[in-house]
Parts: structure tokens; C-alpha cells; sequence
């Protein structure tokens, strides 16, 4: 009776180099993957802080224009005289709609929209008288 021992095959340096190389880009994969991942969650971090920042400052200026609106209104002297000249100037809407490029859409009536718009047309009739000067 002969007993066969059988050995493992030996592996070729070749084996060893592919092994190699599949590792390093599974490793590489995951590695980029998690980069990815941690500056995305930086950039809304970022995003978020500045968006805070912005709805403070925004809230701030809203509370000192309210602490400022009852002191205005106590030095005003002649409210009368202001309700007759704002009556007699067209409204933002009359303004922009007295313009034939303005067509108004579904957001016309938007908070800011209209107040936007006439500074926009301020600010291209200016130009505009500016440089027939």
C-alpha cells in the first residue's frame, strides 16, 4: 500500500502580486468611499451653520426693526401727510404691470417678488438715464 500525500500547490508570485493589487483597490474603494461620505456630511454641516447664521441675522435685524418701528412712529408728526403722497404714488404691482417686458406669473404675489422687481426697474432706469448723459 502506498500512501499519496498530497501538498498544497504552491502559489506562484504571480497569485501574490493579483492578490496584492485586489486588495489595495478594495482597500482604495472603501477609503474613497468614506472621504466622500465625511465631506458630504462636512459640506451640510457648513451649509446648515451658515443657513443658522443667516436666520439669526435675519431675526436680529426683524427684532431691532420692530423696537425701531414705535419710535418712528411716535416721532412722525405728520402720518396724514404720508398716507396722502403714498396714496398718490402707483403701488409696486401698477408700477411693474405698467411695464410692458413685466408678465406676471404664479409667484407674483410672493413675499418680496414685487419689491425685487421694482428695484430692478430703479436700477435699469438709472442706467439707462445715466447713459444718455
Amino acid at each position: 500500500m502506498s500512501a499519496t500525500i498530497q501538498h498544497a500547490p504552491q502559489r506562484s508570485d504571480e497569485n501574490y502580486v493579483v492578490t496584492a493589487i485586489g486588495v489595495f483597490l478594495l482597500a482604495s474603494l472603501v477609503l474613497g468611499t468614506a472621504t466622500y461620505k465625511y465631506l458630504q456630511h462636512s459640506e451640510q454641516q457648513a451649509q446648515a451653520r451658515s443657513d443658522r447664521q443667516a436666520y439669526k441675522r435675519y431675526n436680529d435685524y426683524l427684532k431691532s426693526a420692530q423696537e425701531d418701528a414705535p419710535a418712528s412712529a411716535v416721532q412722525d408728526p405728520a402720518p396724514a401727510q404720508a398716507a396722502q403722497a403714498a396714496a398718490a404714488q402707483p403701488t409696486m404691482a401698477e408700477k411693474l404691470l405698467s411695464r410692458p417686458s413685466v408678465t406676471p406669473g404664479p409667484g407674483f404675489n410672493a413675499p418680496g417678488v414685487q419689491q425685487t422687481g421694482v428695484a430692478i426697474i430703479d436700477a435699469i432706469d438709472h442706467a439707462q438715464a445715466t447713459a444718455k448723459q
